[in-house]
């Protein structure tokens, strides 16, 4: 069998892929099983195996699937605890039940494979007395010489071996049932007989479809539509088309920026109105999992004039929109001292803008391009820069300077405007008539 099968069936909306770990052969009986619920499944289900020979090898099997995996399914309690205390568990996760009637299986086996066995004198591990009890009283056998060690953490698996062994050794008993492959294998090095105890087929099913429902509760949560609406709010100084098509500008880069970190794309949908695309994961990690406003110290510093953020979910984008737009009134009416956020049900939240630091203006602080930054001190040492003034070029203006074609000097300001040293302004109109001149300001306030 194959390390990493990828049965997949179904419509994949979403498509959840589910690790299964545990010792090789369990987790044969698990892919097997696995492609039984992914045929069922009405959406896309995949599962992916980890099978390792010893539980020390766990850990780096798990590891090497880990940004694959929506959910995982571990072998029993031991493994998953032992996952759990170890902090390398990423995903949600469960583990396969072990039951009576895990139980059941292991006694028929036991009486059909080891000759001279009297199922009333054995040993057992990891299940409770109640199991036990309620097992035996089913199939109608006396209890009194069944023996019983429960699993209660993983420091209690460290004496089953010797617990079996004690009992074997004293002749109380005639077979060991343990759940753990390690003890096993040193039972039977010892010469003890010794049968282990595995899930049933019907307990495997069960542990998988409900990691199914985990891995799909993850991703329905992470892949949510969310909005962000920024709303720059009027403060009474603005003068001019100018200026505000240069905040505007100024608002729409650095939301570019911020938005790039987590994969979201921004629209502009006026001169003062913004809104952000993206999903409930990627506004879970902006908000630092709703602790903090997203966007609202890092533009109200770097702008200079007070904004409003509003963040709305939603299963459909026209939804999120709307809770984001809503939120927002919200946050103006607030003088943008906090953001809001809407999910459309019961959930508001006011969200405290967080400090204003370096780490919020990606923009300013990311490296810049090296051919870029030539070609922009090129041409403001060329214009003789004063203090305090900007700098304004066209094509024709930088083609001069830099003494290119004219095709070239457009392709010097596209790499300008996106390597974040020159912004596009307004058209300038033309006196002598005919198209007007596309402008750029040149940020030479980053050359400092």
């Amino acid at each position: 069998m194959s390390d990493e099968t990828e049965p997949v069936a179904g419509e994949r909306v979403p498509a959840v892929t589910v690790g299964l770990f545990g010792p090789r052969r369990l987790v044969k009986t698990m892919a097997e099983v696995g492609q039984e619920v992914a045929e069922r499944s009405a959406h896309g289900v995949r599962f992916l195996t980890g099978g390792y020979d010893d539980q020390s090898d766990a850990e780096e099997r798990y590891l090497r699937l880990r940004d694959r995996i929506d959910s995982a399914v571990f072998p029993g309690p031991w493994a998953f605890d032992l996952a759990t205390t170890g902090h390398w568990l990423t995903v949600p996760s469960t583990h396969l039940p072990l039951t009576g009637a895990a139980l059941y299986a292991a006694l028929l086996r036991a009486s059909l494979t080891i000759e001279g066995v009297d199922l009333s004198r054995v040993s057992i591990d990891s299940l409770s007395l109640a199991d036990v009890t309620e097992a035996y009283g089913e199939i109608g056998l006396d209890i009194a010489q069944v023996y019983d060690v429960p699993y209660e953490g993983p420091e209690s698996v460290d004496g089953f071996a010797a617990f079996h062994r004690d009992k074997w050794e004293r002749r109380h008993t005639t077979v060991a049932l343990t759940t753990i492959l390690s003890v096993e294998r040193e039972l039977r090095a010892d010469g003890v007989p010794v049968m282990r105890i595995a899930p049933t087929r019907s307990s495997v099913r069960d542990a998988l479809e409900t990691a199914v429902l985990l891995g799909q509760g993850t991703r329905m949560g992470a892949h949510q539509l969310a909005m962000i609406a920024v709303q720059i709010i009027p403060s009474g100084a603005e003068s001019g088309d100018y200026w505000q098509q240069e905040l505007a500008l100024s608002t729409h880069q650095k939301l570019l920026a911020e938005a790039r970190q987590v994969g979201a794309s921004v629209a502009r949908r006026s001169d003062t109105m913004f809104l952000v695309t993206t999903t409930h994961g990627a506004l879970v990690r902006l908000t630092e999992q709703f602790t903090v406003a997203p966007f609202l110290s890092a533009l109200t510093t770097q702008l200079g004039v007070p904004v409003a953020v509003g963040a709305g979910t939603g299963q459909t984008a026209r939804a999120a929109e709307a809770n984001a737009l809503m939120a927002v009134e919200e946050s103006v009416a607030a003088g943008g001292k906090v953001a809001v956020y809407l999910d459309g049900g019961s959930d508001r939240l006011d969200l405290e803008p967080g400090p204003a630091t370096a780490d919020t203006a990606p923009v300013d602080s990311a490296p810049l391009d090296q051919r870029a930054l030539e070609i922009v001190t090129s041409i403001a040492s060329a214009m003789s820069a004063t203090p305090g003034r900007q700098l304004v070029v066209d094509v024709e203006s930088v083609a001069a300077i830099m003494q290119v074609t004219q095709r070239t000097g457009r392709r010097m300001l596209k790499e300008l405007v996106e390597a974040g040293l020159a912004w596009p302004l307004p058209p300038a109109k033309s006196t002598g008539g005919g198209r007007p001149r596309q402008q750029f300001r040149l940020l030479t306030e980053k050359l400092d």
